[in-house]
């Protein structure tokens, strides 16, 4: 069965290449939403919680690698953090793709997440790979 038309499949994965930016203001309403979630987390008030991180990164891949081929497996997933995120700044993660490769008959992609503030510091480098499905 071949991949619908305009699916991102392997082969469309180019080493090397950025596949866009995401910008996004974590606010107060966000926030909230989080700490109904996770009650117990303790960051500062005028920042958003360490674990905002994730959720950019990921709607940033969601949104800049789309659309995706149905049954892709997320393999592994790294985060190293920078400065916090304060509420109110906008954060771009740009998503680039740093590796393929084929094993064991299955297609492997690595793709890096950065996230940085207006002024330039990173908040945030996510590397995800995954088994991509076509």
């Amino acid at each position: 069965m071949s991949p619908s038309a305009g699916v991102l499949n392997f082969d469309g994965f180019v080493v090397g290449k950025s596949y866009g930016s995401m910008t996004e203001t974590p606010d107060a309403a966000l926030v909230g939403r989080w700490r109904r979630l996770y009650p117990q987390d303790d960051f500062p008030s005028d920042c958003a919680p360490p674990g905002m991180a994730t959720v950019l990164m990921m709607r940033a891949y969601m949104h800049l690698l789309s659309p995706r081929p149905p049954g892709n497996i997320h393999a592994r997933q790294q985060m190293t953090l920078g400065v916090p995120i304060r509420l109110g700044d906008s954060v771009s993660t740009e998503v680039a793709c740093v590796a393929k490769e084929i094993r064991r008959d299955r297609r492997y992609v690595t793709v890096r997440a950065h996230g940085a503030n207006p002024q330039g510091a990173t908040c945030f480098v996510g590397v995800l790979t995954l088994i991509w499905a076509a």
